[in-house]
Order: C-alpha cells, then sequence, then structure tokens
C-alpha cells in the first residue's frame, strides 16, 4: 500500500505495466498511436494485471476522434491527453463522462506565473501532471529556487488537483507528501533492456520511500 496516490504513463510493454500494477498504482495509461501502441496489445497487457485503473494516453499525432471511439469500444473512461494537443483535441476527451488527466511539462525557464496560466486553461481536468523531469529540472534545483521556490510549488499543489512528476533524488518522498499536501505522484515507463527484462533502480527509491507496512 503507498501513501498516496501515483499514476503511471507511457506503458508500452507488460513489464512496466505488471511492475507498476505491482505497486498498487491508481492508474496506468498506454499511449495510442505512433510510439505508442495498438487496440490489440493495449487489450493483451489488460489480461494480466489487475487492480490499477486503465487508461489511453493519447500520442502525438494520434487521432483524437478514433481514440475516443475505441475508448467506448473498449469500455474506458479515463485518457491523458499533452499539453501539445490542439485545443479541438482536448474538447473531444472533456466534452463527456470521462476522466481527463493532463499532462504539463515545465521548462527551466517556466515561472510560477506561466505555470499558473497554464494550470488555469484545464480547469476541467481531473488530474494534472506537472512534469518536471520533462525539463530536466530535479527537486534539488526547487530547493535551490530554479525555476521557483518550494513555497511557489506549495501554493500550486493547495489550488491545483496536481500529480508531481520530478526526480527526488535522495530527498524523502514521504516528508514531501505530509509537507505539500500533493495529490500524488506521476511516473512513465521506459523501454525495456531487452524483452522481459528492466531495471527500475530510478524510481524503485520513490515507491519505497512511499511503501506502508500494515
Amino acid at each position: 500500500m503507498l501513501a498516496t496516490k501515483v499514476i503511471a504513463t507511457g506503458v508500452t510493454h507488460l513489464t512496466d505495466a505488471r511492475y507498476f500494477a505491482a505497486w498498487e498504482v491508481q492508474l496506468l495509461a498506454f499511449p495510442l498511436g505512433p510510439g505508442g501502441v495498438d487496440w490489440t496489445t493495449l487489450n493483451a497487457m489488460r489480461e494480466w494485471i489487475t487492480g490499477p485503473e486503465i487508461a489511453v494516453e493519447l500520442s502525438s499525432g494520434a487521432d483524437a476522434g478514433a481514440v475516443l471511439e475505441g475508448m467506448v469500444e473498449h469500455g474506458l473512461t479515463s485518457v491523458v491527453i499533452p499539453n501539445s494537443a490542439p485545443a479541438a483535441a482536448q474538447k473531444t476527451f472533456l466534452d463527456g463522462d470521462r476522466k481527463v488527466y493532463a499532462h504539463l511539462p515545465v521548462a527551466g525557464y517556466h515561472s510560477t506565473e506561466d505555470v499558473r496560466e497554464a494550470l488555469e486553461e484545464l480547469t476541467e481536468a481531473t488530474g494534472i501532471i506537472l512534469d518536471f523531469e520533462d525539463g530536466g529540472i530535479t527537486w534539488q534545483d526547487l530547493a535551490e529556487g530554479s525555476p521557483f521556490t518550494l513555497d511557489d510549488l506549495r501554493e500550486l499543489l493547495k489550488a491545483y488537483p496536481i500529480y508531481l512528476q520530478i526526480a527526488l533524488a535522495d530527498t524523502d518522498p514521504k516528508g514531501i507528501v505530509t509537507d505539500f499536501s500533493s495529490r500524488g505522484f506521476a511516473v512513465r515507463g521506459s523501454s525495456e533492456e531487452k524483452v522481459g527484462y528492466k531495471s527500475f533502480d530510478d524510481i524503485d527509491p520513490l515507491f519505497e520511500g512511499l511503501e506502508i507496512f500494515e
């Protein structure tokens, strides 16, 4: 059991899917379209996992209308959409009884106001993945005030349904959850080293730090 919610995106193979499911993440998102998986592969992986809610992730270049039709056909109601998706594509998913998780990358040149303005455009989203990893920003960077301070982040977390995606290094994730009242964390899958094998040394500390022993 984890101390807070975790959602996993970018899942393209069973090794990632089973690892995240074993840690009881809240949601598993499979990217559909170029660079992702197809419906046959997604449904095959669904057969091997239990627990997390299954979502689709809109890949760059994917047809939003076709993805939505597939969601209806396969009984899925949650979707992760990138910030780069056209407004029309975002509206496609927001118009309806669906859970929409928006992905919002943060770069080193973004100020708190830049991020806040972007968040204001996503008020209908169920959750927002605030992705510092995309811009190479670590927790230590924020602790040192770059691109903004931890106090600034704390205010954002209070105001918006944010899932943090950030490299924590040696920082205790339990302390972050307690201090920052975060809705949760987000992690992203990556390629296998070989079929059926992958090291999770980079994210094991996060899950181990959040684990609650009953």
